[in-house]
């Protein structure tokens, strides 16, 4: 049986990445019907898995000019493996895959997985100066580069009302949850348990410090609770400063920071968690985005305190996931004792937060 070969590539993403590897490449490859090929960023432990070959290509710091060639290296990695199909899921390899796609015959798909534009010029990721130049420049490639992609992966509902550039030729693929091997459904948590947990990035943006603001109130009245931070960011300033808090607050401990952390380690602690916190600051940059942890949470059963958000708490509030609160005017010793006697998760767990809905999408539009 002579099956397609199919390339999943990123510059920053590392190659076992939940959405590269975890839920598209292993939900390619057990078809049975393509060699999947990922290319991303170096890591000490790869993976094994069948019909799916790991190409750990970058290793470089954030902002330097290794970051710069790196497309340029991908596109010799490309012409030795000679895909049928390429996906990316980042603005840097835009003007590669196009011109690959244009003299090989290559199906090219962009995995659309964030407004790139918005992150860049809403947020603190570069100098003040230079992000409205870095975001107009990303917003120009993803214009200019429709005339050459196939199809849209997009990673939020959103997507579709924010990006005119993907119309008509797009298929929504949301971030849920996607189980490792030896998954078990989580019993009831303790509600008097204290053990509180951020996952994800760090970055202002995603409210991190938030979090923290929120365990030191909660550790202030029951000295039980604790806080573990788990998650990665590209900014070493912002580790910086988690850890000087982590010092200050023993209560709090750190795992990532300027080191990337491997999905598996994420889920064990959300496991292991009694409440996860999902804050997102107002930001244009994150104004309509469905956090992925959210989907982590929920289907680990995992209580959770979140934001005064519409769509998210229409969610929770479903399921009687967690607690909704103003993050910015809350009294500790009353959500402490909300946390402590609300029911979570009544009913039994159900699908609609794993990737299997999402894989059905894919595998569809593949077949096609």
């Amino acid at each position: 049986m002579n099956k397609n070969t199919i390339v999943i590539a990123s510059i920053l993403k590392p190659v076992d990445d939940t959405r590269m590897y975890e839920k598209i490449g292993r939900s390619l490859a057990k078809t049975n019907k393509y060699d999947v090929h990922i290319i991303g960023f170096w890591i000490k432990k790869i993976p094994e898995a069948e019909h799916i070959t790991f190409h750990p290509t970058f290793n470089f710091s954030r902002l330097s000019f290794n970051r710069l060639m790196a497309p340029f290296k991908c596109y010799q990695l490309l012409r030795k493996i000679k895909p049928q199909a390429l996906i990316i899921n980042t603005h840097e390899l835009l003007i590669i895959g196009a011109i690959f796609s244009l003299f090989n015959r290559t199906k090219f798909i962009y995995d659309v997985r964030e407004n790139y534009y918005r992150n860049i010029l809403y947020t603190a990721s570069f100098p003040k100066l230079v992000r409205p130049v870095l975001a107009h420049w990303v917003r120009l490639k993803e214009y200019a580069s429709q005339l050459f992609v196939d199809h849209y992966f997009l990673a939020e509902q959103s997507y579709e009302q924010e990006f005119s550039f993907t119309r008509k030729k797009s298929t929504v693929l949301e971030n849920k949850y996607q189980p490792i091997d030896n998954f078990v459904k989580s019993d009831r948590r303790d509600p008097l348990g204290s053990k509180l947990l951020f996952s994800g990035t760090l970055a202002e943006s995603t409210g991190v410090f938030h979090a923290i603001d929120l365990a030191i109130s909660l550790h202030k009245i029951d000295p039980n609770i604790s806080l573990d931070i788990i998650g990665y960011s590209p900014i070493q300033s912002i580790t910086d400063r988690i850890n000087s808090l982590t010092k200050q607050h023993q209560f709090i401990t750190l795992l990532g920071g300027n080191k990337l952390v491997a999905h598996s380690e994420v889920i064990a602690k959300i496991q292991q968690a009694n409440f996860g916190i999902i804050f997102y600051p107002s930001n244009k940059s994150t104004i309509n985005s469905t956090p992925t942890k959210l989907y982590e949470y929920l289907a680990n059963q995992l209580p959770i305190i979140i934001q005064n958000n519409p769509k998210w708490q229409a969610i929770c509030e479903a399921h009687s996931a967690g607690i909704a609160i103003d993050f910015s005017d809350y009294q500790a010793g009353d959500l402490l004792h909300q946390m402590k006697t609300t029911t979570y998760y009544p009913d039994e767990q159900n699908d609609q937060f794993l990737w299997i809905s999402e894989e059905v999408k894919l595998l569809q539009y593949m077949e096609s």
